[in-house]
């Protein structure tokens, strides 16, 4: 059971990361898209996925979090 609590737990942080780099990157991909509206919807996706998976999360706890 507590497997399985666990597994949930991950799953949520993974998707909270995520959800927190796209609102991260939300003002980057309008500036993006006004000036240069091609496929920008990719680069924002793909930015925000390499962004929840290497963005320093301990340091950025303490900074807000504190």
């Amino acid at each position: 059971m507590e497997e399985k609590q666990d597994q949930k737990n991950k799953w949520v942080e993974v998707g909270v990361k995520l959800a927190l780099s796209l609102a991260i990157l939300f003002p980057v991909y309008i500036l993006l898209y006004v000036t240069f509206p091609a496929s920008i919807l990719a680069i924002y996706l793909i930015s925000a996925v390499v962004f929840a998976l290497f963005a320093p999360w301990e340091d950025l706890k303490k900074k807000f979090l504190s």
